[in-house]
């Protein structure tokens, strides 16, 4: 399968429902209940001693008019002074309380996502594409992080204040507050319309990017394809294609955002100006003080604040309730129950057929069974399926027909941390994480010491690690390895790993051709007496195995020693012969 494909978006994984959001909601908060319910005590008692301000204001500017002493009114200022200094207090602590609570909770996200995308089939992972995969364990991550850590403790505050502000204006004065209760219907409407058509725009939105980024990256990944083809242009209209698709996407959100918001405006100022008349109306009417006015006009301009706050906000709780659907639907991949033990370590195909997705069989009736002990290498030209052979003895696919079994069971049954303490597989592919040199090796062992780490090392010819020790730093910013440098360290996972049977697709394809030999002896030194399974293009590593198996069109062409094979005058000589260059 080419690097360079890109999922189709139906291999993508699920989204979640509002449902399944909201019960993951509730899981974020009732796993702190107790800090959260401190950040909404703190919001609240803050707000409550931030609207007594305008309140007691008014009751300055009636006790003013009613002759108050200016002793009265110094003590009313100073219980103003006062309630402005608990509540910067209040929400000081309250938002340090806020932060504390969003760390917490994104990053128990963090781990949760790590351990579902880790426990997830390989093989779907691998249709789900890097893009997909990728945009849900970083941005999405993010995204919800920050709506953790900053919107939501705003919100809760915002939401608390406005609450807060109508309840004093009804305690300023009950008909004041219902003439302002008048803009909420429509403003409710509104923000329903908006959530509505929003929803599903943000989801679109979040889609595309993860579509591009699984474009570029397929592209990058694949790009040495990519040129020897010629598929440049291509790739490079499919790239402009998902880039256009992610920008109508986001200008179709920032439409809905300018038409919600200019309404919000309309509706805020609309209020200001209801509330505002009519009390003015009813003063000149004799029906409330001047300092009642006051106090209800001055409640009802800080209304439109926090209202507007709330609102906008709206657009980060619906990029944020976006990705944290894609991030739940992980959750939603089907496990399979993988609990099957084997009985010794026999890994055998009988009768395999097989195939990709909906395309066509790749593997044709094919068997093969490699002997307790064995060094078997399968060859064969490129496309022949010699490393679906590999992944389906490694678990990773399911035979459409016939079996891949281990110890009497179907390998693909066997449960992942079980098959890995028997069958490894080593591909081209290495990860080197960014960390020292001994803990990229203890992966494979968590209580190996040092002395069989190094000895490790010196069994696949890592020399260059032993000189710079364990301790060493690796990954972009520190040592930064070679491809050869990388498999190395891959090999030495697997002998530090100890499995029954050792599967390797290429995993000396990176070392230099005047060391891979050096290095193949030194592993097939250290894996003695085990299984030794080995996928190769460059025969060389062919000529010493206990047996070779040809595959051509899906199919064992023939099998035997080197020089049974050269003998024989059949596939695997042509090969050998094209190799020598005779």
């Amino acid at each position: 399968m080419s690097t360079m494909a890109t999922a189709p978006a139906q291999d993508r994984l699920p989204v979640a429902g509002p449902a399944e959001v909201r019960r993951a909601v509730g899981r974020l908060l009732a796993a702190d209940k107790g800090r959260a319910s401190a950040v909404l005590l703190l919001y609240l008692f803050a707000a409550a001693f931030s609207v007594s301000v305008p309140i007691l204001l008014g009751k300055v500017v009636d006790g003013i008019g009613a002759g108050w002493s200016g002793a009265q009114v110094n003590l009313v200022c100073a219980v103003i002074l006062a309630c402005v200094c608990v509540q910067f207090v209040l929400s000081r602590l309250g938002r340090l309380s806020g932060y504390r609570f969003g760390e917490r909770a994104a990053a128990r996200l963090r781990e949760s996502v790590v351990e579902r995308v880790l426990g997830l089939p390989l093989v779907q992972v691998e249709r789900a594409g890097r893009g997909d995969l990728g945009t849900r364990t970083a941005s999405d991550v993010n995204v919800v992080a920050d709506m953790l850590r900053d919107n939501g403790p705003t919100v809760a505050t915002l939401v608390i204040e406005v609450v807060v502000l109508y309840v004093a204006t009804f305690v300023a004065s009950p008909v004041l507050g219902l003439v302002a209760l008048v803009t909420v219907p429509p403003l409710y409407l509104a923000a329903r319309r908006y959530l509505r058509r929003a929803a599903p725009a943000f989801l679109e939105q979040r889609a595309a990017m993860s579509e591009a980024a699984e474009t570029v990256s397929a592209s990058g990944a694949g790009a040495r394809t990519v040129e020897s083809l010629a598929l440049q242009e291509e790739r490079r209209a499919l790239g402009y294609g998902r880039g256009q698709a992610m920008m109508d996407r986001m200008l179709r959100v920032v439409k809905l955002q300018t038409s919600f918001f200019t309404l919000l405006l309309m509706i805020n100022r609309g209020q200001l100006v209801l509330v505002t008349l009519a009390a003015g109306i009813w003063y000149f009417q004799g029906g409330l003080t001047l300092g009642t006015a006051i106090a209800a006009i001055t409640v009802t301009v800080r209304i439109a604040n926090p209202t507007n706050g709330v609102m906008t906000q709206l657009g980060e709780f619906q990029q944020g309730a976006a990705a944290l659907a894609r991030i739940e639907g992980v959750n939603l991949v089907p496990a399979e129950p993988r609990e099957a033990r084997p009985s010794g370590a026999d890994l055998r195909m009988d009768g395999v057929t097989f195939g990709y997705g909906d395309g066509p069989d790749v593997l044709h009736g094919l068997s093969l069974h490699p002997a307790p002990g064995e060094r078997l290498v399968v060859v064969g030209p490129s496309g022949a399926g010699k490393s679906t052979i590999a992944r389906l003895l490694a678990g990773i696919d399911r035979p459409r027909t016939g079996t891949a079994t281990l110890g009497g069971v179907p390998v693909y049954d066997i449960g992942v941390e079980e098959l890995r303490r028997h069958v490894v597989l080593v591909t081209q592919e290495h990860y080197v994480f960014t960390a020292s040199l001994r803990d990229n090796l203890i992966l494979a062992a968590p209580d190996a010491g040092d002395d069989r780490l190094e000895e490790a090392l010196r069994r696949v010819d890592a020399r260059w690690a032993l000189d710079e020790g364990l301790d060493t730093m690796l990954g972009p910013e520190h040592r930064k390895l070679t491809t050869a440098e990388a498999q190395q360290i891959a090999l030495a996972r697997v002998v530090i790993a100890d499995p029954d049977i050792v599967i390797l697709d290429e995993a000396t394809a990176g070392i230099d051709p005047a060391s891979a030999g050096r290095v193949e002896a030194s592993l097939a030194a250290a894996l003695a007496g085990r299984t030794v399974i080995a996928i190769a293009h460059q025969l060389q590593a062919a000529r010493s195995a206990d047996r070779i198996a040809v595959v051509e069109d899906g199919r064992i062409a023939e099998a035997g020693t080197h020089d049974e094979l050269l003998a024989a005058g059949g596939v695997y000589a042509g090969l050998w012969h094209a190799w020598q260059g005779d």
